[in-house]
Parts: structure tokens; sequence; C-alpha cells
């Protein structure tokens, strides 16, 4: 993904710097998947005519905006949609600049034009533009604009011929170096990115001597004060540009008092941030002024009209929104929405959910409603009291906007952002009753089915799931059906439905191959990560085991699952569903595959537990698969990550129903005492240097102590609040590397462990 910010054009022109990525008019959470794409439809024209699917939180606004057109009967048409210039996120075609402007085509067509001319009056034909800037924070703008670099290749071929002859002579070359020193203001002074950045030195073009013609005397005023604008000397910018608004003989009479009001924009914008208050009153102040100055151009002047429309939005950002969300909810498609909505984006991303989810305007609070859920996690057991709240005040605006309206279109952000038991019956009436010509039907049904999971109500969440895939699936894109079969694998009563649920197809916006991967061996179906919370977090041993024998199970899952197994029933102690899994695991381990025999030919109790940590020492691999309750994987050798504290067992993502009360009990208890294992070597030391210390004449025990020596290298640190020094692990280390020089000092593995750590 392009993590680059593009602003609209408007935007662009008033520098606004951009926002992060993160929100790029979308959700604030980056997350993706490769089953269902997080950002926007796998087509957009398709999505805009009305076949929305499942619309979750985390669209990006702009498919929003086009997901609540559809449904209030508004659906876009293909040439509107191609009229809006869709680039992911993007209204209008990506930025002409990139992170600062660094691949802004400005530059190369102005130089591939002054090429020529300037070889015929011998200055360098080659020469490096940067048009980046720095605003306050490092947030990166574009300083010279590629209208600035079209004008100036249009002004150079009239001045190049305006000689004898109509070939550049040396006042033109006197125009040109002017010229070339205002374009090098554009760049930012060199500095090291973590240092602030020194102030401007203005490089000035050359004055004209005595007897210059009066063009090149113009073009010298407009270009001194450009040159001081691109390097943000605004008070000597605009002294200069108001000077030649006083001259109606300068050929830049006319546009002067446009870019005169144009540098208190940008003094307003650069020198008074927006979120430093000491600073607001000038910064409103000169907002004001230029508003002033454009309205009194606006009616000559497109320009001026276009940027009285976004220091409005510098000045009220709010009021601003709220007329272009009007325009564009109650105005036909025209040519100007795609500019609007533009901006409509950019100011969405400027404005704190809370207010545009209060918003009057119905477009911004359905959007916004839509987007709050972003934050909020499916299943989240604890939850941010300031996030609940406006969670909270966002259902009850959305209730009164149903009640007042009776639109189901506001319907689909009040069950998005439901949670268990808090829709009425009235709502959940309203809901079912929505027809399924509905652009929105597909997303009620699947928040529906999703709340019946949350109430313990799974039999009839599983027949809603069956009697949709039968009645619409083929219809479906590929991220809508994978969404209601993540539903379906946790409704399902059997085993057997559980696991054709699993498998899914791959999603082609969000299809990717590992960078290693074989030509043409990508799968087109996997499970997704669900598959495995579901699998480590509500699976018993006992019931690992009869999955994986089953035929169904994906055939990719068996040797993870295999491994995860192993190291659970060695750890917990369970011999019997050890020995059940050594075979299969022993046969692609060459080098360790006696380990494995000699597992099963220990003894019971005490020589299968050592039989059992030397597998474990010599296998990092084997991890015992631990979800926490945040359904993040947890890897053995992670105390940061683990868990020291109490142990709390998620309870609001249901456990898959084909589970009875009593399986789902058992794994709950195998699940937190996972969770409450030390570090990996840890757990393994006292086992293996007890039986070190005997001196057994046995090769394995300086080979253990020196993974076990190893290990503690790649495992996390406890943190700073305990020295390193002072950590258990580093005690044992220190203690398996004096074991091994002492009692093994002839040994292969004793002479390779040179360090303790």
């Amino acid at each position: 993904m392009r993590l680059s910010r593009t602003c609209s054009l408007l935007a662009s022109a008033l520098l606004w710097t951009c926002a992060t990525p993160a929100s790029a008019s979308g959700g604030d959470m980056y997350q993706t998947s490769r089953f269902a794409s997080e950002f926007q439809p796998a087509n957009a024209a398709l999505f805009a005519a009305g076949n929305l699917g499942v619309v979750p939180g985390s669209y990006w606004r702009l498919y929003h905006y086009l997901a609540y057109q559809a449904a209030r009967a508004r659906p876009l048409t293909k040439q509107q949609v191609a009229a809006l210039n869709i680039d992911t996120w993007h209204v209008g075609p990506t930025s002409e600049w990139s992170q600062a402007g660094m691949d802004s085509p400005g530059p190369a067509s102005w130089l591939a034009a002054r090429a020529p001319l300037a070889a015929q009056v011998a200055l360098p034909a080659a020469m490096e533009i940067d048009v980046s800037g720095v605003a306050a924070r490092g947030d990166p703008y574009l300083n010279c604009h590629p209208d600035a670099f079209k004008q100036a290749g249009l002004t150079m071929a009239a001045r190049a011929g305006l000689a004898a002859g109509g070939k550049p002579d040396a006042w033109f070359k006197l125009w040109l170096q002017g010229q070339d020193a205002v374009f090098a203001n554009c760049a930012e002074p060199q500095h090291d990115w973590d240092k602030p950045v020194p102030k401007r030195v203005v490089k000035l073009p050359p004055p004209p001597p005595a007897g210059a013609p009066d063009w090149l005397r113009h073009d010298h005023a407009y270009q001194n004060a450009a040159a001081h604008f691109y390097a943000r000397n605004f008070d000597q910018a605009r002294s200069g540009f108001q000077q030649i608004a006083r001259e109606p003989a300068s050929p830049w009479h006319a546009l002067a008092p446009y870019l005169a009001a144009r540098t208190l924009i940008r003094k307003a914008t650069l020198d008074f941030p927006l979120d430093e208050r000491p600073a607001a009153r000038e910064r409103v102040e000169a907002l004001a002024q230029a508003k002033k100055e454009l309205d009194a151009l606006a009616h000559t002047s497109a320009p001026a009209r276009q940027m009285t429309t976004l220091v409005e939005a510098r000045l009220d950002p709010a009021a601003r929104l709220a007329a272009l969300a009007r325009a564009l909810d109650k105005e036909p498609f025209g040519p100007d929405t795609a500019r609007m909505l533009s901006d409509y984006l950019v100011l969405m991303d400027k404005l704190p959910r809370s207010i545009t989810m209060t918003a009057k305007e119905p477009m911004t609070a359905w959007i916004a409603s839509m987007q709050a859920d972003t934050v909020l996690e499916e299943w989240a057991s604890e939850r941010s009291p300031l996030l609940e709240a406006q969670r909270v005040a966002a259902l009850d605006t959305l209730r009164k906007s149903w009640l007042k309206q009776a639109d189901p279109v506001w319907l689909a952000p009040l069950l998005t952002l439901a949670r268990r038991n808090d829709l009425s019956a009235a709502e959940r009436k309203a809901a079912s009753a929505v027809p399924a010509t509905h652009p929105l039907y597909q997303s009620l049904q699947y928040h529906l089915a999703r709340l019946a999971l949350a109430e313990r109500d799974g039999e009839r969440a599983d027949q809603d799931i069956d009697r949709l895939l039968a009645t619409q699936g083929k219809q479906m894109s590929v991220a809508t059906s994978n969404r209601f079969l993540a539903l379906k694998m946790l409704s399902a009563g059997t085993l057997d439905g559980f696991l054709k649920a699993a498998p899914r197809r791959i999603d082609p916006i969000e299809h990717g191959e590992p960078i290693d991967a074989a030509p043409g061996q990508a799968s087109l179906t996997a499970t997704d990560d669900d598959f495995d919370v579901a699998v480590w977090r509500h699976l018993s041993l006992a019931e690992l085991n009869v999955l994986r024998k089953h035929p169904l199970l994906p055939p990719a899952s068996k040797t993870q699952l295999e491994e995860s197994m192993l190291a659970r029933a060695l750890i917990a102690g369970d011999e019997e569903t050890a020995l059940s899994l050594l075979d299969a695991l022993a046969k692609p381990r060459k080098s360790t595959a006696h380990l494995y025999q000699r597992y099963r030919k220990a003894a019971s109790g005490e020589q299968r537990k050592l039989a059992g940590a030397l597998i474990l020492v010599n296998t990092p691999e084997l991890q015992p698969a631990v979800f926490d309750k945040d359904e993040k994987k947890r890897y053995w050798g992670c105390r940061q990550e683990w868990g020291d504290g109490p142990v709390v067992v998620r309870t609001g993502a249901p456990a898959p129903r084909f589970l009875s009360a009593q399986q789902t009990l058992a794994a709950a208890k195998e699940q937190e005492a996972l969770l409450r294992l030390p570090l990996r070597t840890e757990f393994l030391a006292p086992t293996l240097l007890a039986w070190a210390r005997t001196k057994p004449a046995d090769e394995e025990a300086p080979k253990a102590l020196h993974f076990l020596v190893a290990s503690t290298r790649m495992e996390c640190p406890y943190g700073t609040d305990v020295p390193e020094a002072k950590q258990l692990r580093a005690r044992y280390s220190r203690e398996a590397y004096e074991v091994a020089h002492k009692y093994y000092p002839a040994s292969k593995w004793t002479k390779a462990t040179k360090y303790f750590y």
C-alpha cells in the first residue's frame, strides 16, 4: 500500500499539510487481510452502483460516500465514477507530488523546455530543482507547484521570441538567470533530518542593468517577489506583489493582487500552525484579510473563487464541511462534484469524530458513525471509557435519525455500532424486514447474525447465514462471502460445518505472495487468522486430537497443528497425546529423530519429562500456539507479551457452537495454564540443569546446555524495570554455560558455547 498522503487540488494549493496515512479518509487503525479488504471494494464501479455487500467501518471514507449515495437511491453510474478518477482513497488523480514533492512532474517538464534555450545563451543545460518544503512538526508540503513551472515555461518561450530574429539574447539570458534563482528557493536549506530547519537565505534574481527593456524590468519585479514567496519571506513577497498591482503597464498587474492574497494564506498556514494557540489570532487575521481580498477578485477570477472556499475551510472547517456535505447530498452529480468531494474528504480527516458523528448533515453523521467501529474491536473484553461513551452517544443519535426518517440507511451504522443486547425489538424487526433488493441488505444481515452470535443464539445465526449464502452467495464479492464464512465458522453446529467454513478465497484486492514463493504456487484458498484463534483458544488437547484426524482439516494446517499439539502435550505431561504424535513429527526430522524414540522408550514420569525437555530444547519451532485475551498470538519466550499478572481469559468472542460447554471449559483451563507459563528457558532449565549435573555419559547433555544458552539470547527481556543481569533467564544462561564447561569441557557443543547471555 502506498503510504504517501494526497491532498485535493485546492487543499494542495493552500499548502494544507497532509494528515498521516493512517487516517487517509478512512479508519484510524491500519490492518490488512488477504481475505477481505479493509480499505476498499474490489470493484468501485459495481460498489457505487449499489452492489455494496458488507460495508465495514474500515473502508476509506470515499467508499462510504459511494455507499451512502447508493443506499439513498442515488447510485453513481460508471461514467460518474470515472469522472471521480478514483485512486485508492483519492478523488482526482494522485497528487502531482508525494512525500514532499519528490516525484512532481513540474521540474522535469520545465528543465526539458529550458535545456535547448539555456545552451544557446551559455548557461548550464542541467540543474537540480527540489520542490519540497517542511512545515511545522516536520509535515511535508509542496513549495513550488507544477503550475508555476508551466507558467514559467510559457513565459520563457515568449521572452526568447522577443529578441531580434527570435533567438535568445543577453536580455533573455538575464531573464533565465532570474528564473533559475526563483526556483532555487523551492528547496529547504540543507540540514540533518533530526535538526531544526535553518533560516533560509533568499536567492534573488540579478538586477537588470540600466537600459534593460521594460519587459525585463517588469519580469524582474515579479521574479523578485516570487523568490521571496518561495523562500518564505512573506512580508517582502506581499509588498512586491502589491507594488506590481499598482503598475498597470506590468504584464503581471492583473495577477498580482491574487498572489498578494496568497502570501497571507501561506503565512497563516506555515508561520502560524493550527495547533499553536498563541498564534491563533495572527492566523485568523491573516486568513480573514486574504478572504476579503479574494472576495474582491472572485467576480472576475476563477482561481480567486476557488481559493476563497479554501480560506473559508481554514477559518471555519466545520462550517465548510457542512456546506460541502449539503451540496454533495442534495445537488445532482456535476462538474464540481469531484472537487467538492475531494475537499470534503480532506476536511473529514481534519475534524475529530466526536464532531462529525453528531453533525446535523446526514451524510457526515452517517459516514462518521459507520467508521466509529474501526477503533472498537469486534469482541473486545475491555473498552476505552471515552470510546465507549462516544459509541453510546452515536447510537442515541442514530436512533433519533432512524425514528425521525424511518429510512433503512440509518440502520446500517446503528447495527454496525451495536453490541450484545443493544438493539431494541423494534430495531431488530426493522432490520430483518429490509428487502433483499436494498443495497444495505447484506450489511444488515451480517450484523444481525453477528449480534445473534454475541447473544449466544448461534442456531438462529447459523440458519440465517445458510439462507443468505444459498440465495445470494453466488452474487457476493469475495470479501463479503469471506465475512459471512467467518461468522459461519462460529455458528456451525458440527465440526464438519466448522471445517467447511474455514477455507476462504483470497480477495483480489489484497492478493499477495511471499517473496520466496515458487511461481504459480500461490494458493487461491487458505484459512484466515480466525481459524487459528478458534482452534487454539477454544479446543482442548482432546478436541485437537479429533480435529487432526478429520478428513476436512485443511492439509496446510496439519503440520502446524501437530507440532503445537506436541508442544502442549510435552509441557502438560500428557504422555498419551505426545506418544500418538511422535512418528508423524519425527519423520521429517532426521537429526533429532532419535530424541523422539528416546521419549517412546523412556519410563513414564521423570524420564519422559526429561526426554520431552530434550525434544523442546532441540526444536524451538515447537510452540504451544497461545492467543491472549486480545486474540494476539504470543510466543513462548517473550515475557513482555506472555503474561505475568492475573490471566484474563476473553469471554466476548464466542466459542464455535459445535463445542459443548464442558469442552469449552476444558479448553479455557488449558489456555489459562499456558498463559501462566514462564519463559521457555525458565521452564526447561531446572530439568535440564539438574540432569546435566549428574554427569551422564550422554552427548545430549552438553548439546542441550548449548541450545539452552543460545535460546536465552533469542528471548525477550523482562523490561527496563529489571536489570538484565538479574533476570532469571540470565542466571540460567550462566549456569548452563558453567555446567557445560565444568563437566563436559571436551564436547564439541561446549567448545561452541563461548559466551553466556
